[in-house]
């Protein structure tokens, strides 16, 4: 795998690989979300602003900006136990959704769970932002980043 955001290290910067994956996913999340606040305002819709995190949250196709080997951990403890480690939230949804296509890949390909996972991690997208309406739009209109 390529030395990329997935990987779990601070390097130099001093930034740990968690908050550097959740501060990729706030820019993602801006990026989609401005877009789709200005055809919001250009289409005169009522509450622009909520409806465009509402939008952006459960339509945005971002990436899984979650490390490596936290996704290697999880899925493999997913397959095997079938058992989430993740308390039930929009994340324990994020890890079902990677779990089910990294045993897809495993299947369809005759790969290792672990080649699985880099494939999903670079080349999928997942099938929202697994963070809620009301989050994003509280951390927007507060101007505070998105923790």
């Amino acid at each position: 795998m390529k030395n990329n955001s997935h990987y779990n290290y601070s390097g130099t910067s001093g930034i740990s690989g968690k908050r550097r994956n959740k501060l990729m996913r706030d820019n993602e999340f801006m990026e989609m979300y401005l877009k789709v606040l200005d055809f919001m305002f250009e289409m005169k819709v009522s509450n622009p602003r909520r409806m465009a995190v509402n939008y952006t949250v459960l339509n945005g196709k971002p990436h899984y900006h979650v490390s490596y080997d936290r996704a290697y951990n999880v899925v493999r403890n997913l397959l095997n136990n079938n058992v989430n480690p993740v308390k039930p939230s929009l994340q324990s949804l994020m890890w079902e959704e990677i779990a089910g296509k990294v045993k897809a890949l495993m299947v369809k390909n005759d790969v290792s769970i672990a080649r699985a996972v880099e494939f999903v991690l670079e080349h999928c997208r997942a099938s929202r932002f697994f963070i809620s309406p009301e989050y994003a739009y509280f951390s927007i209109h507060h101007k505070t980043p998105l923790q």
